[in-house]
């Protein structure tokens, strides 16, 4: 028998031996705690006693068959219901192992694993309706296998069903090398098929592929985009209305949530939701909500499994800060946070049933668990290798993802509510992330789920904090949280009024940290609102520039225009020339940083400039002044010289003379100064400004 991995020794043990009646001692458990029971309670497995005297009719009531069924009501023997055959053909898309097992000669046996969720049994159903049309017997009954048949002597009979499926949570029993001989000749002598859907376990396929020699079926699903074009065909069988349906659809929204880690259910969801939109406006918030709620739903169930063990619960909460990074780093990083909890696990989770602490295991061991089996147990699951670039250096990576989508959002938001006591060890966690971009941005970004989940100003206190702090990490770290916070409606306004502070704060910490918000997606989402806090905290209270916030705001300025934003960054710019001194400084000392659109092939600078539009004045002012401000004059000159050198025809020569011909319009000292710079090519500018002689003018 191949043992379920999680069954207790003396319980596999009674099984083999034919000792046990069926009965456990939580069957016991729940004829004890019955509530609206009175009197003695006799504990006699299928026994009938009477312990008073009888008045009228009697009765026998067995509540522990009562009880047995309930528990057991998912596994019954006998056909499957033409609705579930029919529901699973609706809409099915074929996984990648579906071809392979369809054209395995003879084949009358099949074990199947893959994670729950992923359409397992929907696609076993659908596999032996394949191989029963393939044989020329379409119209032959499916028919379940109840989960606690003992397949050793379990026999189909000929013309009683031509498939079976046995799809049970644990361990099929009774399965030995002489068992799955026995199998595969009974199933030839019935000329049927059976399918075995057996646990997401490690440990239960090593021991079938070792000890039975029996390759499992990995089911995968298809990925996103073929199970939502399946599903949606099947909803909506007219291609016309299918076509107008989705040219309903913003563009990009289903690229936006057709993600990987998708499952089908989830898809089936979106796919639902598409085909009944008829009529109805679908925004990327309505049907990302669906998804918000299928994992908030999980969250608390997974968070409880795992109580009890403090490696597991340490690796869940890694890879729901860490999703996305590479497995080294989350094993890391719940090795670190094991270290960090030092017994806070064994009383925090959660009390007993009278109040007192509940006590765990001490987590200061070292991630003992295997690898795979962690992965397993939080449901999640290592990607394949892809290469990253970006600093230091390329690397490949092999990035950790739950199955589900959002479920790190869903669990560390229930987290942070139901756990408030974890707060403090794992703010600490958060909080000492070494100094990389992603690391810090990840940290942030849970640390800001607390401030709208009940820890608001124990939240903000902490980001506050950061922000003062000395260590550029932990100022990232507050940036981040600031944004993800911001994201909630709830402590939204907070975060607003935190942000309005900081940046009129003396403290060029506080100032650079305003900066890096700016430049998350804090900013992306609001670019004018951004814009006038850079400029902000860039001048400084009483204009007092600093080096440091200019560092800070510099990258932020340059990230908002190559999101998108082009005319709301080159507006207010532009629009502090006509300020004060110290207004046109700050904006001057930004500008020239964008001009390395210039060289890209899609230059937004460019296109203005052709076009003519709105902005195409206002980039040319700013050039202007660049040009004649002595300490950006060298950057500016720079991009501007490289991109006449990459124009000796085309749509770029012509951008370049209609630049130069607005430049001409009234030349400054700076003009004059890069018309020596492109003296040498000056054959490409013939409306570069020029002295009366005739000659270039120097400075």
């Amino acid at each position: 028998m191949a043992n379920h991995p999680d069954a207790h020794p003396d319980e596999t043990a009674d099984e083999e031996c034919g000792a046990g009646t069926g009965t456990s001692f939580e069957d016991l458990a729940d004829l004890l705690s019955a509530g609206d029971r009175t009197g003695p309670v006799i504990y006699a497995p299928y026994g009938n006693i009477n312990t008073g005297a009888v008045h009228g009719d009697q009765r026998v009531l067995n509540d522990h068959a009562a009880h047995h069924e309930d528990r057991h009501a998912h596994v019954r023997s006998g056909p499957i219901p033409p609705a579930e055959l029919a529901d699973a053909q609706s809409g099915f898309a074929e996984p990648d192992w579906f071809a392979g097992a369809l054209a395995s000669p003879g084949a009358r046996l099949f074990f199947l694993t893959g994670r729950p969720g992923t359409g397992r049994r929907t696609a076993a159903v659908n596999l032996l309706l394949r191989l029963l049309l393939r044989r020329g017997r379409p119209g032959s009954a499916l028919w379940s296998v109840d989960g606690d048949t003992d397949l050793s002597s379990w026999r189909p009979h000929r013309g009683e069903a031509g498939g079976y499926l046995l799809d049970d949570r644990q361990a099929p029993r009774s399965l030995r090398l002489s068992t799955v001989h026995h199998l595969q000749q009974s199933l030839d002598n019935a000329d049927a098929h059976l399918v075995i859907v057996v646990p997401d376990s490690p440990e239960l396929v090593r021991g079938l592929e070792h000890q039975l020699r029996i390759s499992p079926l990995r089911h995968q699903p298809p990925i996103p985009e073929v199970v939502f074009a399946a599903r949606l065909a099947a909803a909506v069988p007219d291609p016309d209305e299918r076509d107008r349906l989705l040219g309903g659809l913003a563009p990009g929204l289903l690229d936006t949530l057709l993600v990987p880690e998708l499952v089908p259910a989830e898809v089936a969801e979106l796919a639902t939701a598409v085909a009944t939109s008829a009529g109805k406006s679908l925004t990327l918030g309505s049907l990302q909500e669906r998804l918000v709620l299928l994992a908030d739903s999980e969250a608390p169930r997974i968070v409880a499994e795992l109580r009890a063990n403090p490696h597991a619960l340490a690796f869940l909460l890694a890879v729901c800060v860490f999703e996305g990074l590479d497995h080294r780093v989350v094993q890391e990083q719940a090795e670190r946070l094991l270290g960090i909890l030092d017994g806070a696990l064994r009383t925090v989770p959660g009390n007993g049933d009278d109040g007192s602490p509940q006590f765990y295991a001490d987590p200061r061991l070292a991630l003992a668990w295997p690898w795979e089996e962690l992965l397993h147990i939080v449901r999640a699951e290592r990607m394949p290798p892809e290469i990253r670039t970006g600093p230091p250096h390329p690397r490949t990576l092999e990035p950790v993802r739950f199955t589900r989508h959002r479920q790190a959002e869903a669990v560390l938001r229930h987290v942070w509510r139901e756990y408030s006591g974890l707060a403090a060890a794992l703010t600490t966690w958060l909080e000492h992330v070494a100094d990389t971009a992603e690391l810090t941005a990840a940290a942030g970004r849970a640390l800001g789920l607390a401030a709208g989940c009940g820890l608001g100003p124990q939240a903000f206190r902490r980001i506050g904090a950061l922000a003062a702090s000395g260590r550029g990490a932990d100022r990232a770290i507050a940036a981040h949280a600031l944004s993800a916070a911001a994201a909630d409606p709830t402590p939204a306004e907070q975060v607003e009024s935190f942000l309005n502070r900081l940046s009129r704060s003396h403290d060029l910490r506080h100032r650079g940290t305003v900066a890096h918000v700016c430049g998350t997606s804090f900013g992306r989402s609001r670019p004018d609102r951004a814009m006038e806090l850079l400029l902000r905290v860039a001048q400084g209270p009483g204009g007092e520039p600093s080096l440091l916030v200019q560092r800070a705001v510099r990258p932020s300025v340059v990230s908002l225009f190559t999101s998108g934003s082009q005319p709301t960054v080159v507006r207010h710019l532009a629009s502090r020339l006509r300020q004060g001194e110290a207004d046109a400084e700050s904006a001057l000392r930004l500008f020239p940083h964008l001009l390395a659109d210039l060289l890209t092939e899609a230059s937004w600078f460019q296109q203005e400039i052709l076009a003519e539009g709105a902005c195409m004045r206002p980039v040319v002012e700013l050039i202007r002044r660049s040009l004649d401000h002595d300490g950006v004059f060298d950057l500016t000159c720079r991009h501007l010289v490289r991109w006449c050198r990459l124009a000796p025809t085309g749509p770029r020569s012509e951008a370049v003379d209609i630049l130069f011909r607005e430049l001409a319009r009234h030349p400054g000292r700076g003009t004059r100064r890069l018309s020596t710079a492109l003296a040498p090519n000056s054959g490409l500018l013939s409306a570069a400004p020029r002295s009366d002689s005739g000659t270039t003018r120097g400075t």
